[in-house]
């Protein structure tokens, strides 16, 4: 299964469909998380880009976009919310952990610790499992301008789970973190600023990419 992994739109459609263009080859597209600048409705612009481009996507929410983004995504024709859910493609089975851990700047989707918690206890695990997180594992891809690590520590807390973890947040982080062969941890950096990545689930093979 070839993955399309891009996070942090930011309402920035120009690049979004630019990323999609160069990369059309892919079997989903996977969004990690601000997909708008604070507007509930810009969701609807990336519903018709992908289906524009006839692509399906695995998407939560970030602590930029607006709770009500979560009903937009819901009522999408070309997106699959998985924001405390859990979803069985092939061989894996995906979850969804969208918004934030609590930020100094008070946006509109961050939860607190138990909130977190309380959404992935939703989960149902499979042999094989991929964590899709608006937010990185505290201390993994998360260091900040200001030398701040600013992940999640409840991703932390639960990445050993997951073979693989998508998340974004911190735009700055773009990497790929190999704990060994079955647990990687992959930041593409914001699309807004023309980052993103490639996965293929079958050779874990990944890329870096910028346009």
């Amino acid at each position: 299964m070839r993955l399309l992994i891009t996070s942090d739109v930011h309402s920035s459609f120009r690049r979004f469909e630019r990323i999609l263009d160069n990369e059309s080859n892919v079997d989903y597209v996977v969004i990690t998380g601000d997909l708008t600048d604070f507007v509930a409705s810009h969701i609807q612009r990336i519903d018709k880009i992908l289906n524009s481009k006839k692509l399906k996507a695995l998407v939560v929410h970030g602590n930029c976009d607006p709770p009500e983004s979560i009903d937009y995504i819901e009522k999408s024709s070309s997106m699959v919310n998985l924001h405390a859910k859990s979803v069985e493609i092939d061989d894996y089975a995906f979850h969804g952990l969208g918004g934030s851990n609590y930020t100094p700047f008070f946006t509109p989707s961050e939860y607190s610790d138990d909130e977190m918690r309380s959404f992935i206890n939703n989960f149902e695990y499979g042999e094989k499992n991929v964590l899709i997180s608006h937010c990185p594992p505290l201390g993994i891809l998360d260091l900040t301008y200001s030398g701040i690590h600013a992940g999640c520590a409840v991703v932390r807390e639960i990445m050993h789970n997951f073979d693989v973890i998508f998340c974004g947040h911190i735009h700055e982080s773009p990497g790929i973190y190999v704990k060994d062969k079955s647990n990687i941890v992959l930041n593409p950096g914001s699309a807004s600023s023309g980052r993103y990545a490639l996965f293929d689930l079958n050779s874990f093979d990944c890329k870096l990419k910028k346009i």
